[in-house]
């Protein structure tokens, strides 16, 4: 017997859920908007994106795909919908078409939030500061622009995560997975692995990465 579909109603969504619509014949990716609210089976309101603090020129029966974070399934989830209504007051905000189906992506460790976040890397009794790129509660990759990197290497990596309104610092051994060099910048991308978390520090990273992905996902 196969496990019963989630519907849009199933999600228990709140309003003010952060969404990112793709609309159809739009240049930009992703657009980010927020939930308004929704009537079962019937339809979803939505704020209007914006570019340069005004609404985005929308037309009726435009396609798009909607991507948003399930805090009840954690998972990330998409559908598919269709402007079916254009407001501009009290605010400018869409109505979209129920969805028929919803696909949804499962968190795993290995999901990675993009991020750019100011670190320290330590090795030795050097200090270099870096650029965290992206984040996992199994690694991440930073880029830096010096050169003295191996695979295999040991280091300690420090990063400042702010949750809410926690901030926490956290200091995590990692080993050096892969090195990607680009000569143009004489920048390298390395690829980390986590050794030996806390358990303090891995719920830490979990929570932010899932508020990121919160806020943007994949």
């Amino acid at each position: 017997m196969s496990a019963r579909q989630p519907t849009f109603e199933s999600l228990q969504l709140v309003p003010g859920q952060p969404l990112q619509l793709e609309l159809d014949g739009h240049k930009r990716d992703r657009d980010r908007s927020t939930l308004v609210g929704y009537r079962p089976s019937s339809t979803i309101l939505v704020t209007t994106p914006t570019l340069k603090g005004r609404p985005v020129p929308v037309r009726l029966e435009t396609g798009v795909n909607v991507r948003l974070f399930a805090n009840r399934l954690n998972g990330v989830c998409a559908f598919r919908s269709q402007v079916i209504f254009i407001a501009t007051l009290p605010f400018a905000h869409l109505h979209l078409a129920m969805p028929k189906q919803l696909y949804i992506g499962e968190i795993r460790k290995a999901v990675r939030a993009r991020v750019k976040l100011p670190a320290a890397i330590w090795f030795g009794e050097e200090r270099v500061n870096v650029e965290l790129m992206d984040l996992s509660v199994d690694g991440g990759r930073i880029r830096t622009d010096f050169p003295g990197f191996d695979t295999g290497q040991e280091i300690e990596v420090g990063l400042r995560l702010t949750l809410g309104r926690i901030e926490k610092v956290v200091r995590l051994n990692a080993l050096i997975r892969s090195i990607i060099a680009n000569p143009e910048d004489k920048q390298s991308t390395l690829g980390l692995q986590w050794v030996n978390v806390a358990t303090n520090d891995s719920i830490a990273l979990q929570a932010f990465v899932l508020e990121k992905l919160n806020e943007h996902p994949y």
